[in-house]
């Protein structure tokens, strides 16, 4: 990928926590830096971008980000399914999907899952709607969200 495409781990993900896909996370292997998460269709790779203990395992939020040379514009009468997602190697997946925020270098696509996808070329005039496909090169970067806290912080007897 040409450039630098992000401004740090904390701005992507404030700038994209709102299209973070609901997961859950398996127990990891010691020393590995995948994330393994299971979703409704498949099981993602992630290579983890927000630090290893941010999750332990179970349900979590994760900004799925692949990368990409291009995307490829789909026609409104192409037969093939309007949301796809296919893992095609470790950490690697083809996926077709709608437009539903442009953001350069960025393209968020809904396959089924939120995926942000950082794009070398993006295809002239691309907008929200749209439908497209492409295929992601490894790794697939993942952003934890950190949970929700509850309430109103610590009491206290919590702060000791």
């Amino acid at each position: 990928m040409p450039g630098m495409v992000e401004d740090g781990v904390d701005a992507l993900v404030a700038r994209f926590r709102a299209h973070a896909a609901d997961v859950v996370v398996t127990a990891r292997v010691e020393g590995s830096p995948l994330l393994e998460c299971l979703t409704e269709e498949v099981v993602l790779h992630l290579f983890e971008r927000t630090g290893p203990y941010l999750v332990a395992g179970g349900p979590a939020r994760v900004i799925v980000q692949p990368e990409t040379a291009t995307l490829t514009r789909l026609e409104a009468d192409d037969p093939s399914p309007i949301r796809s997602l296919e893992v095609t190697a470790v950490s690697a997946i083809a996926a077709s999907g709608v437009v539903r925020a442009c953001d350069a270098p960025f393209v968020v696509v809904d396959a089924g899952l939120p995926l942000v996808v950082a794009v070398d070329t993006l295809p002239a005039d691309l907008r929200e709607g749209d439908r497209v496909r492409f295929q992601s090169r490894a790794p697939l970067h993942g952003f934890v969200l950190p949970p929700e806290r509850r309430g109103g912080g610590l009491s206290p007897d919590e702060q000791v």
